[in-house]
């Protein structure tokens, strides 16, 4: 019995091992190590592109646990809290790739979702910034034609120096309030223009919803087209273009999101971790068999009940001790002339010398 239970988990071990590996391998070359490559052919008569530093890396992490694995199980030792934080610690790359692919594979549009919220999100942003700049200008160039309006208008009404009526003062204000009336115009139009391609901006942002990253990249380059002379008639600078994470990275800030993480999220964290450690962990909490103590077997005057059994030391310090005397008692030579019981002799008490 307990050999069939070791053979179904080291295949257990064998079978998750194998599963980390490949996560591994997949989670690496889609995020940190994706080159060099290369081309393996395949039965079906495709080319397997294979990352030789990623496949390396996920072998050498899976024997590595493999081989902690089974040395604790060789040992026969229930794992403690400490023994169980240390294996952890050494697990954490691997349940770290773990969790990003088996979180990618389950939600498989999650990093397409997630870059082009990001990248949207950015310029959404930068849109509001740009529609508050704009707002502004637009309000000191009313309030700056109003407050030339009301100059013209007072001198006209007598209310400055010179008496009431249209004369040279009111002129002159005239004057100014047409010159700066055209180059107010000139400001509103630009504005406005500024104001149409923010819209524009804004229509993309709203209808368009990619469904890949090389089309993520095209959004953005009509966002910048769009946005770029909107920002200079604003004054606010175009944000640099987003660069994509990786899908590792991704998962991670998906996951350190306290206000978006739910029941998925802790859910695939619980099943990367025992993906790498739920073989060991379910191992050590199996209660170890006590070991009988195996007793000598009795005499057969002990069995009779005729002597008592003796406390017998065990067999490891047996063969330590050397007996110098016998602790039997010698009978002396009997009179066989009348038959009586011969008399006992004791001898000296035993003396123990130990062998080194």
């Amino acid at each position: 019995m307990k050999t069939t239970v070791q053979v179904l988990i080291f295949l257990a071990m064998v079978g998750l091992t194998v599963v980390s590996m490949w996560t591994t391998y997949v989670s690496l070359h889609d995020s940190v190590l994706p080159a060099p490559t290369v081309g393996i052919p395949l039965p079906n008569g495709a080319v397997w592109e294979c990352s030789v530093f990623a496949l390396a890396m996920s072998v050498a992490i899976g024997m590595m646990l493999f081989a902690l694995k089974l040395a604790i199980i060789d040992g026969e030792k229930r794992l403690g809290i400490l023994g169980t934080l240390g294996l952890t610690v050494v697990a954490f790359i691997s349940i770290s790739f773990n969790l990003d692919v088996l979180y990618r594979t389950a939600d498989r549009d999650f990093f397409i979702r997630f870059s082009s919220a990001r990248m949207k999100q950015t310029y959404a942003d930068y849109l509001a910034q740009v529609q508050t700049a704009l707002n502004e200008k637009r309000v000191a160039l009313r309030k700056d034609l109003a407050l030339q309006e009301g100059e013209l208008e007072a001198e006209v009404r007598g209310l400055r120096e010179a008496p009431a009526g249209y004369g040279p003062i009111a002129k002159q204000e005239d004057y100014r309030l047409t010159l700066l009336a055209k180059t107010i115009g000139i400001d509103l139009e630009s504005l406005d223009k500024a104001h149409e391609a923010k819209q524009q901006a804004d229509m993309l942002l709203a209808t368009r919803f990619p469904t890949s990253l090389d089309e993520i990249e095209q959004l953005q380059d009509e966002l910048r087209v769009a946005v770029k002379d909107t920002g200079a008639v604003a004054g606010v600078p175009v944000p640099p273009a987003v660069r994509l994470e990786a899908p590792l990275f991704a998962v991670f800030a998906k996951l350190f999101d306290l206000q978006t993480v739910g029941f998925k999220e802790v859910f695939f964290l619980v099943v990367a971790f025992f993906l790498d450690l739920g073989d060991i962990i379910g191992y050590s909490l199996v209660p170890n068999r006590k070991k009988k103590e195996r007793r000598p077997a009795p005499t057969p005057l002990e069995t009779s009940g005729i002597l008592p059994a003796p406390l017998r030391r065990p067999p490891e310090e047996e063969s330590n001790l050397d007996l110098a005397d016998s602790d039997a008692e010698e009978p002396v030579a009997s009179n066989a002339a009348d038959g009586s019981h011969p008399p006992y002799r004791r001898r000296k008490p035993q003396r123990f010398r130990m062998r080194f």
